[in-house]
Order: structure tokens, then C-alpha cells, then sequence
């Protein structure tokens, strides 16, 4: 065509003989398959992919074996998970002692077997907050 004219003409043997050898190529692989077809031989399972559910475990897993997805889709996934809420609880011993000792301003302290794990800038406050209680 006339973009062809505008092009050195390097590149427009190069385009014409490119193109005549893909179109000759794609001709005779498409020959060779009609004279020739292959023989498909479909496993056990390929029925059974349009009914996911009802597919068996090991069918599952030949087909995700081979590649093919078995599972649910994101979309399924998603639908799912917006289904879901979150339901607003109290933590679970909010009400036992252990938590009102821990919630409590003196009851941070370290025990005095563990002193050696914690390190110096927990000591300061450990030893502030027990001086602090000790004033009180």
C-alpha cells in the first residue's frame, strides 16, 4: 500500500517475504492436521468439570495436577467473605483477676525471678512505678 512506498525498501521486502512465509506456514501446519488429526483421548475426570461439586477428591486432584482449576473462583471467594461480620465480643477475661491486676496502676511489676530478662530501661520503670506506689 502507500505506507509501504514511504519505508526504505529493505523493510518492505523484509514485510512482504515475512508475511508470504507466516500465511504459507499457518496453510500447511492446518493442511498437515485436516490429512492428520490428532487422537484426543480425554481423562476420567473432563466430564465432571462442569460439576465441580460433585466432582470427587481425587478427580480434584488429577485436574488441578494437569493444571486445570478446580476450585472456587475469586469472585465466589469474595461473595463469600462479604457474607461475613465481625461480631463485637468482650476479651475473653476481662472479667477475672489476673486482668484487674494487670489493668491495675502497681500491677506492671516484674517478679523478681525475671528481673535478670527484662532489660535496664524496664528496670527504671519498674523501680519508678514501685517507688510510686510505695509513696502513695
Amino acid at each position: 500500500g502507500f505506507f509501504s512506498l514511504q519505508v526504505p525498501a529493505g523493510l518492505t521486502i523484509y514485510w512482504f517475504t515475512s508475511n508470504l512465509f507466516t500465511v504459507s506456514q499457518s496453510l500447511i501446519i492446518r493442511g498437515y492436521y485436516a490429512a492428520n488429526p490428532p487422537q484426543i483421548t480425554l481423562p476420567d475426570y473432563w466430564d465432571a468439570l462442569d460439576k465441580g461439586d460433585e466432582m470427587t477428591a481425587d478427580e480434584k486432584r488429577e485436574a488441578a495436577m494437569a493444571g486445570l482449576s478446580t476450585g472456587p473462583t475469586f469472585g465466589e471467594l469474595l461473595d463469600e467473605a462479604n457474607f461475613h461480620y465481625i461480631v463485637k465480643r468482650d476479651p475473653l477475661r476481662a472479667d477475672s483477676e489476673a486482668w484487674a491486676r494487670v489493668e491495675s496502676p502497681g500491677g506492671r511489676s516484674v517478679p523478681e525471678e525475671m528481673k535478670s530478662w527484662v532489660g535496664s530501661a524496664a528496670d527504671a520503670e519498674v523501680a519508678a512505678s514501685e517507688t510510686a506506689s510505695v509513696a502513695q
